[in-house]
């Protein structure tokens, strides 16, 4: 992100690791706690917000367990959008987390590029995440977070501005790529992970020749 132009991306739409000692494919995060994690996301999120225009479009998927510190971290101005679970895998407790948190807002500065008349401008979605766990074929996966696509499609197709450029810093499997191509918009995807670009690509890839 260093090397790109400030003001450049119309949309960031991002899904990070959430700072909770989660395990990826062998490697279980450093940070496990809100102080550590924001002191670890907070010169990343800088750098994201430095290259969105006035006016784009930011939606970060974060952990239900650090809700309270979401308007510390991200400001006044945000919204919570609910990514709801058709399929919820149930763990040793009295209440279980139906939706993942979306941190969603514009940048200040500018009219937020937006749709003139989206679909379904709303703050919540149900996905079918049933659908990544019954189907073992799917290339995602191989990835221990897949995101759903029809989540991050309606995401992009509602809120970001349509033919601009999305970002995602966090690309994991391809999941944005893929929602924006489908969307009518561009996409720029950066991922770290050699496991996680091969799948990336070949999601990418089986989707074009689809």
């Amino acid at each position: 992100m260093k090397a790109m132009k400030p003001n450049s991306i119309d949309a960031i739409v991002t899904d990070p690791p959430y700072g909770i000692g989660f395990d990826y494919s062998g490697n279980r995060e450093p940070c496990n706690s809100p102080t550590d994690y924001w002191h670890w996301l907070f010169p990343i999120y800088e750098q994201m917000m430095s290259l969105l225009k006035p006016g784009g479009f930011f939606a970060i998927w974060q952990a239900a367990l650090y809700f309270r510190h979401f308007w510390d971290w991200y400001g006044d101005n945000i919204h919570i959008y609910a990514a709801c679970k058709n399929f919820v895998q149930l763990r040793k407790t009295p209440i279980n987390y139906g939706f993942d948190p979306v941190v969603m807002k514009y940048k200040d500065g500018a009219k937020p590029l937006r749709p003139g008349k989206p679909k379904r401008s709303i703050d919540y979605f149900v996905a079918n995440t049933a659908g990544i766990i019954s189907d073992i074929s799917r290339p995602e996966k191989s990835h221990p977070c897949p995101r759903p696509l029809d989540a991050v499609i309606e995401i992009i197709d509602n809120f970001t501005l349509p033919g601009g450029i999305v970002l995602d810093p966090f690309l994991g499997s391809g999941t944005t790529m893929i929602a924006a191509n489908k969307c009518g918009r561009k996409c720029i995807g950066i991922e770290k992970e050699p496991e996680y670009i091969e799948i990336a690509k070949r999601r990418t890839k089986n989707f074009i020749k689809g």
